[in-house]
């Protein structure tokens, strides 16, 4: 059943296993299913505590991170409104947005750059307590309740919100399920399925490949800080990884990295010893 996406989460909750790891070249932390829907809880109890209601704005402002996904479980079970902004734009952009929506709180991570001020209290991300419990009030929700509002980059003119309800990220990610489902069987033998995500969880395409696709199977999805492909290789290979998400750009990168490391492999590719293609 799939009302809105607190049925995603409902269902989320109930998986088991490990759910996400996050590599931040200090430390690696690993959390489960069980622990992302406790914190989230907690955390939608915390928002209710500071009077944030449904329909309040919450701009988020943090590079990938296991309190991402839990900052946005517990703004959907409250009804309030996800306000995502890549950690890479500016301070500038992110007090825009902030005013134009009127946000409740801000949520901020370790990466980002100093803010400017602003007229909403900042709540630190990476100081969210995962031991902490605590239930949310019972909010009433519908599929045409406002999930998310996703801001362009505002560079030629004043950023423009596009407003994203539950029904519109079910549209994308039910039919996904459903085929996913037929299947799912056949994945068991390389279970769990292991997702590395580059991408920013500010992107709804980022956002489904670590929110609402991985638990359809299961899944792991694995955080890591920064882009070096050494690294990137270095994660593939350690964690097993099934599923890389990430921009064009970022297999660009790991094909020139290979090509160093294995000058060969140029050769294996084109099929010819000492073949190039064009330039």
């Amino acid at each position: 059943r799939r009302d809105t996406l607190i049925d995603v989460f409902d269902d989320l909750a109930r998986t088991p296993g490990s759910f996400l790891v996050h590599d931040d070249s200090f430390r690696v932390r690993t959390f489960a299913y069980a622990d992302v829907a406790r914190a989230s809880r907690a955390f939608a109890a915390r928002l209710d505590a500071a009077a944030v209601r449904k329909g309040d704005k919450i701009v988020v402002f943090a590079e990938n991170r296991p309190e991402w996904l839990v900052a946005f479980w517990g703004c959907l079970l409250i009804g309030a409104v996800v306000v995502p902004i890549d950690y890479r734009s500016s301070p500038e952009f992110l007090a825009r947005v902030a005013r134009i929506v009127d946000a409740r709180v801000v949520l901020v991570g370790q990466d980002v750059p100093p803010l400017p001020e602003l007229s909403a209290p900042v709540w630190p991300l990476h100081h969210l307590d995962w031991d902490a419990a605590g239930a949310p009030p019972q909010v009433a929700l519908t599929r045409d309740d406002v999930a998310e509002i996703i801001f362009t980059s505002g560079a030629t003119a004043e950023p423009k919100g596009v407003v994203i309800t539950h029904r519109n990220v079910l549209a994308n990610i039910v039919p996904v399920e459903r085929e996913v489902q037929k299947y799912r069987r056949y994945a068991k033998p390389f279970s769990p399925i292991r997702f590395l995500n580059l991408l920013p969880l500010s992107h709804m395409f980022g956002q489904a490949m670590a929110t609402f696709v991985p638990p359809m199977l299961g899944g792991v999805v694995v955080f890591m800080r920064g882009y070096n492909p050494g690294e990137i290789v270095d994660q593939i290979r350690t964690r097993r990884v099934s599923v890389l998400v990430s921009v064009p750009k970022i297999l660009d990168v790991l094909r020139e990295h290979a090509l160093r490391v294995a000058p060969s492999a140029a050769d294996a590719a084109t099929g010819a010893p000492g073949l190039q293609g064009p330039g």
